[in-house]
């Protein structure tokens, strides 16, 4: 009869752990399982100081989709475009918030089939929304990066 050594133990114990460790990710703390109800989330992306020409390129019905990923996270909604503010350094040292010239902010409020978990939101099942994250987003005419400043479940 063969004996284990210290190896054949470790091997064994490693073996173990990593089925245990896949049950855990994939059985019971999959936060992206099928069964999860879905809903329509709205969500809002401020995006600030950009071109004219950015903040024009954006439409009412255009799909967004998430740069990274590449999957799609909704539908524009709404358009809010407003001049863009700085902070500057006046004469005497004082800071005063003034507008940048030829500058905008934008608020894009998008509305995507998703679905809300204790802990996070998620477009398309995947794609974690979390107010004031930055989120890199584009369209079929824009690419650029916003922070999610508000989401509700409809």
């Amino acid at each position: 009869m063969k004996k284990m050594n210290l190896i054949d133990i470790a091997v064994v114990v490693l073996i173990i752990a990593l089925g245990f460790a896949l049950y855990l990710k994939f059985g019971v703390y999959d936060h992206t399982k099928t069964e999860a109800a879905m809903s329509k989330i709205e969500y809002s992306i401020k995006i600030y100081n950009v071109r004219n020409y950015t903040a024009d390129a954006f439409q009412v019905g255009d799909t967004v989709y998430d740069s990274q990923t590449k999957l799609a996270i909704g539908k524009i909604m709404n358009i809010e475009t407003e001049s863009a503010k700085t902070v500057k350094e006046t004469t005497n040292g004082k800071a005063v918030t003034a507008e940048n010239p030829n500058r905008y902010d934008v608020l894009l409020t998008i509305e995507t089939d998703g679905m809300e978990t204790e802990k996070a939101y998620f477009a398309d099942r995947s794609v974690e929304l979390k107010v004031g994250s930055e989120k890199q987003i584009e369209t079929l005419y824009v690419k650029t990066n916003g922070t999610i400043f508000s989401i509700d479940v409809l």
